[in-house]
């Protein structure tokens, strides 16, 4: 039999303004109708070739598959030439097969999903119409509640069209919306039940176990101050919400575990891609592995989770800000791992991991399977057989956002508290004897760049939209007692006053409200004032200020605070001034805090940059169990982002100050730092650091570092002076290209240190040991070179001689004979030795030629004379005497020669056996006695 290919294509008609579902089937045949009277027409011309990826640059990757596209022929007979005007994109599809004259319900069903836009051919004849296959079911939005902006868990109006936050599995440190800025409650999962809100920080320190949990916004505003005191939290995990105590003035973050499933947490990420499958996108529950999901978990036994952050809503609703696809492909990735529907629309899963043992593949085709042919294409290299997992952290902390405790306990967790006398005794004493620089490790170590401030504004606005009463002209005042449900005493005074008229399209109002409050009960007493006043000309200027002052006594705990907030909006531009003051000792009065943390700042922000200019105090004294510290720290700042390229322009000087006293010691520090940056690349910076510390295991140490530094390009240098003082070894450095002196006028150097050496006008030095001396003029009063010392006048006494002997020549053999025949005629010189060691340098030259045969060859010496009687000095034996007249040089020195003693030295000689014997002429013969 003929097998059939059918399609039911659902399409938008614009003209009807309504869907309809067109019939087709494959040629060969005419048209098609079942029971049911629906008529399929013979235009389909292409069936669908499904393909599938499984690589990505060559390497496993996300698994792609592409549905093909289904051909139609157009025409008036087949009554579908008008199909072009209608909108088929998103639409659904269905696609059966099976055999010719066979009931409908034996055919079998091709997974299609839905089609794309129809492409008609130039001559209207043809068509394509894309499958979008199951995957288009995930296009839905993951984000897809947004705030009303109308108040209460809606948020105000500045919300309004801001999409809700999602949280799902376990996540760690995320920043979730303040979205009622007057109860101080944030929202981190606006879709529905989550699991917990497992801690809330502030700078980064925990606050605690939550105070109260609750079921919903309307309990979680309607705890009392006296419930919800400064410092604690309640959270209302059915609605994804917490709540602080009191106003923060840090960083706040949380770790919490989002949505569930059936009242279940979701931790893992194949649960978690089930149940976004099934309730995000609609999956239905038979379409989705749910095995292949557990088993995914199985083989990646770690928990996961991710945090969409409130955002503006995409202007166009066709496109959407994060699908549910993108979203699980993005999290697939994370761990190596796919999710895709097979040719059945079952959605399935699987890790890119090999579980199957590797085979050898050979060349010799010695073994199957039978290789036939080796090529390497070229491919991303691919790391094997490595994981890498951690716990995201969804936002980061600056250093003046950590809370200094916090960072107390970390540096002493690392730093330890100190060493031992004896052992920071005996590291000096070997400083001392093998030079070690101590302050150089922190001379050399680059300067870390600032971080410009960004301050949040807007908040004092938000607050005092709470002043507004919903009537246009009204002033209230209200005076009363009660008792709560606490059995507390409560006396208020309320006032509020509204003004409110319309200039146009503008809403021009003003709104002040004052609340003051005294509490007293078997366990506290309290007394609080809270002012709001606010004034608005339309949706782009306001103007704010709130304030709120509260004290608070209880058995062993006391608190005083005072907290005020300015700020003012003309369309993007920005101003706010803020001030916190707090006093609190808790603890039986074992513990006390004193702070005072202050902000100002105003931005501009536009289409192409935002401009800042923001200042930051805050002073804090503290007392607990571990330490007494007392600290401040001053940051300016200045800065411009440009929104084309992501890069901003910085300027920023901060100045740090500490001082801590514990049962280790004592630490002071202070640090002044400036940086100026164009971009991460380039930029330059400053910074100033004292550190003190007085241990109480022995070490005493007192340091400075001044240090400068440019970056260019990513590279940092650094040029400094760095003196530290440690346990009374004081060590000096400098690290820098060139160092030099000058007169005050600054136009002579009186020393110059650099790349070519050391150069000083004048210099008065006690020794110097060097390898290599280079002098080009030397006054020296004392000299010694290799232990023989060089005095002024070292010459003690000089003889000398002269004679043209004119041919004389002596054949004897017998023994050592004297020029002339005689010693009164031969060479010789008399001198006189100094007091102290002294040496003499003889010296012999002069003319001689040989006899007329083959060379001569003589022996020659010196007969010294004196002190110790006749002495010969060395002898030079085998002297070659050779034809024509030659000019000769002998050289001996005498080093036995005693203090103030006469000498006289004799040149003689003597021929070697029947050698003939030389003829003499002119000689010179001289002797310098010197001191050694």
């Amino acid at each position: 039999m003929k097998r059939v290919f059918l399609a039911e294509v659902t399409a938008f008609d614009p003209k009807a303004k309504q869907t309809v579902v067109l019939h087709m089937c494959s040629p060969g045949h005419g048209p098609i109708a079942f029971d049911d009277d629906r008529e399929y027409i013979p235009c389909l011309i292409g069936a669908p070739a499904r393909s599938m990826s499984l690589t990505d640059n060559g390497i496993p990757g996300e698994i792609a598959v592409d549905y093909g596209t289904i051909g139609l022929r157009l025409s008036a007979e087949m009554r579908n030439a008008h199909w072009p005007g209608y909108d088929f994109d998103g639409y659904p599809c269905r696609l059966m097969w099976g055999e010719y004259g066979a009931p409908l319900s034996s055919y079998r069903h091709i997974p299609a999903g839905r089609v794309g836009s129809m492409s008609v051919a130039a001559d209207m004849a043809n068509a394509q119409l894309p499958l979008l296959g199951p995957e288009a079911e995930l296009k839905k939005e993951v984000l897809k509640s947004s705030y009303a902006g109308t108040g209460a868990a809606e948020s105000l109006a500045d919300f309004k069209g801001q999409l809700k936050p999602f949280a799902i599995g376990m996540i760690e440190n995320i920043e979730p919306p303040m979205i009622d800025m007057e109860y101080l409650v944030y929202q981190y999962h606006g879709y529905g039940p989550t699991a917990d809100v497992v801690a809330v920080y502030e700078n980064a320190l925990t606050l605690g176990a939550a105070k109260y949990t609750v079921a919903s916004y309307e309990e979680l505003i309607g705890l009392t101050a006296e419930q919800l005191p400064p410092g604690t939290w309640a959270k209302a995990p059915a609605v994804g919400m917490y709540r602080l105590g009191a106003e923060p003035f840090g960083k706040m973050t949380a770790d919490v575990i989002g949505a569930t499933d059936r009242g279940q947490p979701l931790t893992s990420f194949g649960a978690i891609a089930a149940w976004m499958l099934r309730e995000i996108a609609g999956v239905p529950a038979d379409k989705i592995d749910t095995d292949g999901a557990e088993a995914l978990d199985r083989d990646f036994p770690h928990t996961w989770g991710n945090y969409l952050d409130s955002r503006d809503k995409p202007e166009d609703d066709s496109d959407p800000a994060i699908s549910v696809g993108d979203f699980l492909r993005e999290a697939a990735s994370h761990l190596s791992a796919y999710v895709f529907p097979d040719r059945e629309g079952i959605w399935r899963f699987g890790r890119n991991v090999s579980s199957k043992a590797p085979i050898m593949l050979r060349q010799s085709k010695a073994s199957a399977p039978i290789v036939l042919s080796i090529a390497m294409p070229a491919t991303a290299t691919r790391a094997h057989k490595v994981r890498v997992g951690g716990r995201r952290c969804f936002v980061t902390h600056r250093d003046d956002e950590i809370s200094s405790a916090l960072k107390d306990a970390v540096d002493e967790a690392v730093h330890g508290v100190g060493q031992k006398v004896d052992e920071v005794q005996a590291g000096v004493d070997d400083i001392r004897k093998n030079f070690k620089s101590l302050v150089l490790p922190a001379l050399v170590e680059p300067i870390a760049d600032l971080k410009e401030l960004n301050l949040k504004y807007g908040e004092a606005i938000g607050k005092a939209h709470g002043a507004l009463h919903r009537e246009n002209h009204i002033a209230i005042t209200a005076l009363g007692t009660r008792v709560d449900e606490n059995g507390n005493l409560v006396a208020e005074q309320i006032t509020q006053l509204t003004s409110r008229v319309k200039n146009g399209e503008d809403t021009v109002e003003a709104g002040f409200k004052n609340v003051r409050e005294t509490i007293a009960g078997l366990d506290f007493a309290s007394a609080s004032e809270v002012t709001q006043m606010i004034a608005e000309y339309g949706e782009d200027v306001e103007a704010a200020f709130t304030e709120e002052r509260r004290v608070r006594a209880e058995d062993d705990k006391a608190l005083s605070e005072d907290i005020k907030d300015m700020g003012v909006r003309v369309g993007d531009s920005e101003g706010k001034i803020s001030e916190l003051e707090r006093i609190v000792i808790d603890e039986g009065g074992d513990g006390a805090l004193a702070e005072r943390i202050e902000e100002l700042g105003v931005k501009i922000e536009d289409e192409t940059d935002t401009r800042e200019a923001a200042i930051q105090g805050i002073e804090r004294a503290y007392i607990d169990a571990d330490g007494v510290v007392a600290e401040s720290v001053k940051t300016l700042s200045s800065s411009i982002f440009d929104e084309a390229s992501g890069n901003s322009i910085v300027s920023v000087i901060k100045a740090n100050a500490k001082t801590q006293v514990d049962d280790n010691g004592a630490r002071a520090e202070q640090i002044n730092a400036i940086n100026t940056r164009l971009n991460p690349l380039n930029g330059a910076s400053y910074e100033q650091n004292v550190q003190l510390i007085s241990d109480i295991n022995g070490l005493m140490s007192s340091q400075v570092t001044f240090k400068v530094q440019t970056e260019v390009n990513g590279t940092k240098v650094v040029g400094g002076l760095g003196i530290i003082n440690q346990n009374g070894y004081v060590d000096t450095a400098f690290t820098t290209d060139a160092f030099s002196i000058w007169t005050p006028t600054g136009k002579q150097p009186l020393l110059i240190l650099d790349g070519n050496g050391l150069r000083v006008n004048n210099a008065f030095i006690g020794t110097i040991t060097g390898t290599n001396l280079k002098v080009t003029n030397a006054s020296i009063d004392n000299l010694t070179i290799s232990g023989d010392k060089f005095e002024p006048a070292a010459v003690t006494s000089v003889g000398s001689f002269e004679h043209n002997y004119n041919g004389y020549r002596n054949n004897s053999t017998s023994d050592w004979q004297y020029l002339g025949g005689n010693a009164s005629l031969a060479p010789k010189a008399l001198i006189r030795s100094g007091n102290g060691e002294s040496k003499t340098l003889i010296t012999c030259m002069g003319v001689y030629a040989r006899d007329g045969g083959d060379d001569d060859n003589l022996n020659t010496c010196v007969e010294r004379r004196g002190g110790d009687g006749t002495v010969l000095l060395t002898e030079r034996t085998n002297v070659q005497v050779q034809s024509g007249n030659r000019t000769f040089s002998y050289q001996w020195v005498d080093n036995n020669v005693k203090d103030n003693t006469d000498y006289e030295y004799i040149f003689i000689h003597r021929k070697i056996g029947s050698d003939g014997s030389p003829y003499w002429y002119n000689v010179t013969f001289n002797a310098v006695c010197f001191k050694k």
